[in-house]
């Protein structure tokens, strides 16, 4: 073969070779960064998520108040043991229940009754809220039972049940006042005279320690810097009742959920973790 016709052939076996070459770079880049950010992306893209709905509350200038520190932890540990991330969307009670129905996701911290119980599947108890009586400090009465609020007007947030019992009442024995969920505004219209009785649920269990954190509610809630209104209520020493709140979700679609959620919350009896987050904000 003649030196040009080598140089000429070396030269097309060059050309051959190149686009290899960029080949065999571009895919050991792709390997390296892979290497170099194992828990990024393609962790990120193994994780489930999963439609969480939770009550939005708003303080009195309308403004969404932030899930409690408590709850957040308490979302965080079922994260982790689930291995899934939350996406939380975050509705008033009437409108949230009618998504939940629409199948949009799993409610957190819905109580039962029996309409409900025809709708919804529940999962085991996360934990228990007191159902408490908040009167005017001067308008205080002794409550023994359902009896004890004929013909006077009990404010509750709008679109919530406290259990059977009571939803049969409802403008029979006494007359209900539907609020919005800001506690501070709540707080008001009970000492202004325009419902008898708040009703207001917390894990607390005792009402000296409700009355502080209601202090506390207003004091964060109310633009107003007057004193006299934290003297106005008064929370009643027995409460109304004590009421389970689970995760709760209709449509077929979410019963692997319910059981892995299941499972984490005994796990986390079991553990003590559940209540070691809920005590650590009392």
């Amino acid at each position: 073969m003649s030196i040009l016709a080598k140089v000429a052939a070396g030269e097309y076996m060059c050309r051959l070779w190149q686009p290899v070459q960029l080949g065999v770079r571009l895919l050991l880049l792709s390997s390296a960064l892979l290497i170099a950010t194992p828990g990024s992306a393609t962790e990120a893209a193994k994780q489930d998520k999963l439609v969480l709905l939770i009550r939005e509350l708003r303080n009195e200038a309308g403004e969404i108040v932030p899930i409690r520190d408590e709850i957040r932890q308490l979302l965080n540990y079922f994260e982790h043991h689930l291995q899934i991330k939350f996406e939380i969307r975050r509705y008033p009670w009437t409108r949230l229940l009618v998504n939940a129905k629409n199948g949009e996701g799993i409610v957190f911290g819905l109580s039962k009754n029996r309409e409900r119980l025809q709708t919804y599947q529940f999962s085991e108890a996360i934990y228990a809220n007191y159902v408490w009586l908040v009167t005017r400090s001067d308008a205080s009465f002794s409550y023994n039972s359902m009896l004890d609020l004929k013909g006077k007007t009990v404010g509750v947030i709008r679109g919530t049940s406290y259990g059977d019992e009571f939803d049969s009442q409802r403008n029979v024995l006494f007359q209900v006042e539907e609020d919005v969920g800001s506690h501070g505004a709540r707080l008001k219209k009970l000492i202004n005279k325009r419902m008898d009785v708040m009703i207001f649920g917390d894990r607390r269990a005792q009402a000296d320690e409700v009355e502080q954190l209601l202090i506390r509610i207003l004091r964060k809630e109310s633009s107003s810097s007057d004193k006299t209104l934290e003297h106005g209520f008064k929370v009643l020493p027995k409460p109304m009742l004590v009421d389970e709140l689970h995760f709760a979700a209709a449509g077929t679609q979410y019963e692997e959920w319910i059981r892995k959620l299941n499972a984490a919350i005994l796990a986390g009896r079991k553990s003590g973790e559940i209540s070691r987050i809920l005590i650590s904000d009392k």
